[in-house]
């Protein structure tokens, strides 16, 4: 196993414990992640691989900031994706990301359907924009606390990322 299959491992792991543990991802630990991806990509690439690198930390910042408007997706999902981008690089974020939010879809509608809410949450989901196109308010999607339909995007992050460092894609 590579170096960076290794260290996306690790990466989305520990966001995962964090999530669960602590209802975030810490910035330290991003600080971190995005300086192994940095050295690992001067390690591997050297000054040629800079450029694959900004995109791979960029690309998950640019695609997701819709989802961080309406807050539909926590900054710490994004970070986690800009860290995990750094190390693999455009294609490799891309495929994560879809991989991940493919996952997640799948996981969200079964524990919907497990808890009996669906019809609930989608008519949540489209009062939500109603209300947005009504009044030009942004509010929080997500609702506070231990909630049962609030969901740790961390872990369908983490299964996309056991995808992509078995070579599944």
């Amino acid at each position: 196993m590579s170096v960076q299959s290794c260290l996306v491992l690790v990466i989305a792991g520990t966001a995962v414990l964090m999530d669960f543990l602590m209802e975030k991802v810490i910035n330290s630990f991003i600080c971190l992640g995005l300086l192994a991806g940095f050295v690992t990509c001067l390690q591997e690439e050297g000054i040629r691989g800079i450029p694959v690198y900004t995109a791979g930390v960029l690309i998950p910042c640019v695609l997701l900031l819709p989802l961080f408007y309406f807050r539909m997706l926590g900054a710490g999902d994004i970070k986690v994706f800009a860290v995990l981008g750094g190390l693999t690089g455009s294609h490799g974020i891309l495929s994560i990301m879809f991989g991940s939010f493919l996952l997640g879809a799948v996981l969200s509608l079964a524990f919907l359907i497990s808890c009996g809410n669906l019809k609930e949450r989608i008519s949540y989901f489209f009062h939500y924009f109603y209300k947005y196109f009504v009044t030009h308010q942004v509010q929080s999607y997500i609702q506070k606390g231990q909630k049962a339909e609030n969901f740790h995007f961390t872990v369908p992050i983490l299964l996309s990322v056991m995808l992509y460092a078995g070579g599944f894609y």
